[in-house]
């Protein structure tokens, strides 16, 4: 073999099988720069496209509607996709969190909503477990509420009536059950809380029940304990009762002396221990 023969093999040899542009030129001229072909850089490119797109001849495909479709049009799809025929055919299960009220109806709704908005059974069922859940998180959170507000009226009226609390608390509910009307504790508020667990509404029913212990009769309210409690407004003035000039107090020969002494001591303990 001559010399120009073998330069010649060797530059067959290293020579570029092609370019990325180069295998346009293979193709029909009025489809080179068609869009669809923009991102082929070579022929393995546009043969592993070519064999994908024969692998989905024959698959299940859907046609989704364009932007003027009827809801039929889209109405079909959601039947493709898995919707059942009706809402009946939904199998929802669904259990009310504790402190919920039953289901009265609300997984027939969900099922007419379900169908009209195209889920398939899995995805309905999807929603409905996380609308419980979310469901016993909001009661959750509503019986914690309603703890927090019954624990804080609860220690207003202590700080407010001191040793007279117990007995005033049982006058409030005694005054509601003289009169029927335990019912009315349990009225909704525009906020949201029991008429019972407001503070004001207590102070009045217990108001009412110490003016007609003490104007009518001890024994008006039946099953009413006393303990003998004071509020602190009842201690200061009995305290100031007791230090008034010219009280058994201020004589130390007098045979009451040493009692309202003591007492008047007691008092003021008690006062000294109620929080600010």
């Amino acid at each position: 073999m001559s010399d120009e023969q073998v330069a010649e093999v060797s530059e067959a040899e290293v020579a570029p099988s092609g370019t990325s542009e180069d295998w346009r030129s293979m193709i029909p001229e009025e489809i080179r720069d068609h869009k669809s072909l923009s991102t082929i850089q070579d022929v393995g490119s546009l043969a592993k496209g070519f064999v994908h797109a024969q692998s989905m001849i024959g698959a299940d495909k859907i046609a989704l509607p364009g932007k003027t479709a009827s809801a039929d049009d889209w109405s079909a799809v959601w039947s493709k996709l898995g919707r059942p025929e009706d809402p009946g055919g939904y199998e929802i299960n669904y259990t009310a969190p504790e402190g919920a009220q039953p289901d009265d109806g609300t997984v027939d709704w969900f099922r007419q909503v379900a169908h009209e908005a195209g889920l398939n059974n899995t995805q309905a069922q999807l929603i409905m477990d996380r609308y419980g859940s979310r469901l016993g998180e909001l009661v959750s959170m509503d019986e914690a509420q309603v703890e927090q507000t019954q624990n804080d009226t609860l220690n207003a009226l202590e700080r407010e009536w001191g040793d007279a609390f117990e007995d005033r608390l049982n006058i409030a509910n005694a005054t509601l059950q003289e009169f029927g009307e335990l019912d009315l504790a349990e009225m909704q508020m525009p906020d949201g809380t029991r008429l019972g667990d407001n503070a004001d509404f207590i102070r009045f029913t217990a108001n009412i029940g110490h003016y007609i212990q003490s104007r009518i009769g001890e024994d008006s309210l039946e099953g009413v304990k006393m303990s003998g409690g004071q509020t602190p407004d009842e201690m200061r003035e009995e305290l100031a009762t007791l230090r008034a000039p010219g009280t058994p107090y201020w004589d130390a020969r007098h045979p009451e002396h040493e009692f309202q002494v003591r007492r008047a001591f007691e008092i003021q303990e008690k006062l000294s221990a109620l929080p600010a």
